[in-house]
């Protein structure tokens, strides 16, 4: 079978055009969904795809992080710390 349904971080680090330590330190931050086999770190390809279509449509760690700063100063509430 040529279709593997698990990805190494290597793989899923050229998938995304990234460094394969930014794909271990999303993991480590619980941002990327994997588990471990013994000492290595596995994707399966459609846990991924579904995360990557949630990053996508904005329900991503940054979006919600976005909503919660509304009201509080932040960058989207509109307020500037200068004025």
């Amino acid at each position: 079978m040529t279709d593997k349904s698990y990805l190494s971080i290597g793989e899923v680090a050229q998938r995304f055009g990234v460094n394969p330590t930014t794909v271990y330190r999303l993991v480590q931050r619980g941002a990327l969904p994997a588990f471990k086999v013994g000492a290595q770190w596995r994707f399966s390809q459609e846990i991924l795809e579904s995360w990557v279509a949630g990053q996508m449509a904005g329900d991503g760690p940054k979006a919600r992080r976005r909503r919660s700063l509304r009201g509080r100063g932040g960058p989207a509430s509109g307020r500037h710390a200068n004025g």
